[in-house]
């Protein structure tokens, strides 16, 4: 999994142009560390994160969603249930996108879901409105075969 951890080239980003939401995402995270785009989490903005990284460039996915994972298991994702929500949205759908991309990733992601799936109640989330992420996260699970 050697690229898992290198802020994504040039390279990896090959064809984000032909996407509005891939654009965006190329303009704030290009050359960007962990670390260096945790502020475009959170706050509102996580939604328009999902919506970028569900068809972002595989390589870019697949470092990025870390960076999403590790800002969900931060004291700022705290109450924040539409974080939560657009993290697991976007493990859910991505491979629909892209099969595997997931998958190849799942063990450096698995203990954010694991976190999510036993802390609702951390993320302020009614079950009633984001349904059981318990269920959702078994799901995400067994679909990477966790």
């Amino acid at each position: 999994m050697p690229h898992f951890d290198r802020v994504p080239d040039k390279s990896a980003w090959h064809g984000y142009q032909n996407d509005s939401d891939v654009r965006d995402l190329h303009e704030r995270f290009f050359g960007k560390s962990h670390g260096q785009v945790q502020e475009y989490f959170g706050e509102g903005s996580s939604i328009s994160r999902m919506d970028e990284l569900m068809f972002a460039p595989r390589p870019v996915f697949q470092y990025y969603v870390q960076s999403f994972a590790m800002y969900v298991l931060s004291p700022a994702a705290a109450g924040d249930s539409a974080t939560a929500s657009a993290f697991l949205s976007l493990l859910e759908a991505r491979d629909g996108q892209d099969a595997g991309s997931v998958g190849e990733v799942y063990p450096l992601v698995a203990k954010c879901v694991d976190f999510i799936a036993t802390h609702q109640e951390h993320f302020d989330a009614p079950a009633h409105i984001y349904g059981s992420f318990k269920e959702r996260c078994a799901n995400i699970a067994r679909a990477n075969g966790a």
